[in-house]
This record gives structure tokens, sequence and C-alpha cells, in this order.
């Protein structure tokens, strides 16, 4: 949604006008709907009722590669291809041996994706933002202003200072954010007021 224009924003009509989704399951509980007690949906919703992983596969090589410990350099499993792995995923890896394993970084020349049980990791970490493919509903925020972001759907709000140049924008995060991962959204927000946002560098 972040990608809305203003303007497309003022022609818009939403069907559920001002209610919260607490509000709206209330209503539906009243009225007897077994809607009211539905689980939220966490897919994708053009994908369908097929997993994430078979439905990139019909665009993508899947190729085998290696799965190898960052601090070891050893090799400890096999992947299906390092395309479909993410910074900080964790499940998935179907790799043994007590502590769980974090995707820290992923080579895909040589399709190999690196892990490790360290969840201090430095790689996992990232105090600094780069924001490419930056897009406002309306007016920017002030250049160096402190803004709140969103780095993942439901995640907490984050504090940071934002600084804007043709295009782009870099946060200054106050904490550092877990596996923040190149490609994915981040969403600005100042108060309760989404102002927009942009793609992970």
């Amino acid at each position: 949604m972040y990608r809305v224009t203003g303007d497309a924003l003022r022609k818009t009509l939403f069907p559920l006008g001002g209610y919260t989704k607490p509000e709206v399951r209330e209503l539906a509980k009243a009225r007897g709907l077994y809607t009211a007690a539905k689980k939220d949906s966490q897919g994708i919703c053009f994908v369908g009722k097929i997993g994430i992983r078979e439905f990139l596969s019909q665009y993508v090589e899947q190729v085998p590669g290696k799965i190898i410990d960052k601090k070891s350099g050893h090799v400890i499993g096999h992947h299906d291809g390092a395309i479909f792995y993410t910074l900080g995923q964790r499940h998935g890896l179907n790799l043994g041996g007590g502590l769980p394993y974090y995707v820290v970084g992923k080579n895909m020349d040589k399709n190999e994706v690196y892990v490790t049980t360290d969840l201090n990791d430095g790689t996992l970490w990232r105090e600094t933002v780069e924001l490419t493919a930056v897009h406002w509903i309306n007016n920017p925020p002030v250049d160096e202003s402190r803004v709140m972001i969103r780095v993942r759907h439901r995640a907490p709000l984050v504090e940071a200072t934002i600084h804007l140049t043709d295009g782009t924008a870099t946060l200054d995060l106050a904490n550092a954010e877990r596996a923040v991962a190149a490609g994915q959204s981040v969403v600005i927000y100042s108060d309760n007021v989404c102002l927009g946002g942009g793609i992970v560098a």
C-alpha cells in the first residue's frame, strides 16, 4: 500500500471505511458469520494454496548447491537453490546438530548459502539501511528528520533518522535490526501516518 499515490487515495472508497480488523471480526461474530474466527491469511494472495518455493520453481531454475558453515568453512548440508533462501532464515535448512542455523549470506555465482548458529553475527544486523525506488504518498519527510519505519509485515515500528538524496534514502536506525534483507520493502511513518517507503538495496 505504501506505493499508492496521494491522488489515488483521495479518490478511493474503502469497503470497510474506518473500521479496524478487530471491529470487523466483532461485527461478523454478531451476525453469525464463520469468517469471524477465520485465521488470517499469511501467504501471498496471488500465489494460491501452493508454497512460495513451489511457485518460484515454475519461473526459476532449481539448482542444488552447498550449505556452508560461515565459521568453519565446512560444507554441512545441501540446498535446492540459493535463490530460495533469505537473510536471517531459519526454517527449511534441514540441518541437524543442536543449535538452529540462520542464513547469513549467499553467493549466487557459486550457488552457495552461508549459515551460522551465532545470533550475534554482524551480518545478521544492520544499523544503516539504504533504500532505492523510494516512493512518497504525498510529500517526503524533512531531510535528517526522525521517522518510524517497519522492516517487515507486523514488525514493531523502529525509530530512524532519514537522509534523502535523489530517488534514494538512507536510514540510520536508533537500534540495530536483525535480518533486513536486500529486496524487501521498508515502510516509513510519521506518527501513525504512512509517508511512503522503498526497497532495501
